[in-house]
């Protein structure tokens, strides 16, 4: 009777551990299952994470080249503005130039006059004295040629005079040129300054919204990774209660032998890399001389200026007609202004030839010879030959 009810409580303990095992396993297999999940999700999160910073540091980057490029422009602007004041200078010493100059004309013209008219009412007596008190027709014939060396000299001293009042107009009339396309020039300066702190602005604003969903997927991040440690606490916790259940079971039973069951439970993890390319301009030479490229950088002169353009014939900027006439050589330049300012070989203004590169701040033309450089100068003004030196050179490349 007693080894009977020693069998019946034997069979109701392993049938109660059984119970308990076969909960706790479901249970754990459940949990396992929704933190799989989770992980699944923490993942996916991930990718995203590093997605997002992959874009951000793009757009910084953006954001840094654009920096560099207003840095630039606002260069460009103070020199143009201290090369627009010297211009002002110039015009105004012109004007008084031209001042003196009519001044000086007028009174010659006046003298000149008295003089003609005094010998126009004289000139009977005059001639009646000269030959009168003359003796001999050779001091006569003095007398003469002397009264008209004298209205031959005003005459060309009147011309003379006019001459140079006209050197001043011309004068005049180029540095207004030349003031008038640098206005236009620095019109197109803050002009492209406006554009980049707009485009600044812009990516300023995606990097905020970038980090706005960066900060809002690190927030969801966190939020499983604390569901999937809750619930490999709570798989610990059933494997440790369902081992001790297995350990009070064998005990009970007086067997030597017991089960226990574990489990293993694996986290995800991911990683995420970003990379990022550079890419470097480089100049390369070809076979024209540099009176070669001159020569045919003047073909062109007349047509028209495009902003961002590189035709020679339907209209090209500044970089865009040098790079192009050097293009037709196969010589390779850098894109913009900026950059063909560093490229090629650095050629001192004593050394510079024909087909130098002259590089101004935000503007460039080649050096065609005589002081001279052939330019894409303005909207208004298209591709022309002007002076070199009509407002600050910034440097002299040569890349033949």
């Amino acid at each position: 009777m007693r080894r009977k009810r020693v069998c019946i409580i034997l069979l109701a303990v392993l049938m109660a551990w059984e119970t308990i095992s076969m909960t706790a396993g479901a249970t754990i297999n459940s949990i396992q299952s929704q933190k799989a999940e989770n992980e699944k999700q923490l993942n996916s999160i991930q990718s995203q994470i590093s997605s997002l910073e992959s874009q951000k540091s793009s757009l910084s980057s953006e954001v840094s080249s654009l920096n560099d490029e207003l840095t630039d422009t606002l260069l460009n602007i103070e020199v143009l503005e201290s090369d627009l004041a010297d211009k002002e200078v110039q015009i105004q010493e012109a004007q008084a130039d031209y001042e003196e100059a009519k001044a000086t004309e007028e009174e010659q013209y006046e003298s000149m006059k008295l003089r003609i008219q005094y010998l126009y009412e004289a000139e009977q007596e005059s001639y009646i004295e000269m030959l009168l008190t003359s003796d001999s027709v050779a001091e006569l014939m003095n007398k003469v040629d002397y009264a008209e060396e004298l209205q031959e000299y005003d005459r060309r001293l009147l011309e003379e005079y006019k001459a140079a009042k006209q050197a001043v107009i011309d004068l005049q009339n180029q540095l207004e040129q030349e003031k008038a396309e640098l206005l236009e020039m620095e019109d197109q300066l803050e002009e492209d300054k406006a554009n980049l702190e707009t485009m600044i602005a812009q990516k300023r604003s995606e990097i905020a919204d970038f980090d706005s969903q960066l900060s809002s997927a690190r927030a969801k991040a966190q939020e499983y990774q604390k569901k999937i440690k809750e619930q490999n606490d709570q798989i610990k916790k059933l494997q440790a209660e369902a081992k001790k259940a297995a350990a009070a079971a064998n005990k009970g039973s007086g067997s030597s032998s017991g089960g226990g069951s574990s489990g293993s439970s694996s986290g995800g993890s991911s990683s995420g890399s970003s990379s990022s390319g550079s890419s470097s301009s480089s100049s390369s030479s070809g076979g024209g001389s540099g009176s070669s490229i001159a020569s045919y950088a003047l073909q062109f002169v007349g047509n028209p200026y495009v902003y961002g353009g590189t035709s020679l014939t339907n209209g090209a900027d500044c970089s865009g007609f040098t790079m192009a006439v050097h293009s037709h050589f196969g010589i390779s330049l850098p894109r913009t202004s900026g950059a063909q300012a560093g490229g090629g070989r650095a050629v001192s203004d004593s050394e510079k030839m024909p087909g130098d590169v002259v590089c101004y701040y935000g503007h460039v033309g080649i050096y065609i010879g005589n002081n001279q450089i052939v330019h894409a100068s303005t909207p208004s003004s298209g591709i022309k030959v002007s002076n070199m030196y009509y407002r600050s050179i910034r440097c002299i490349r040569r890349y033949w």
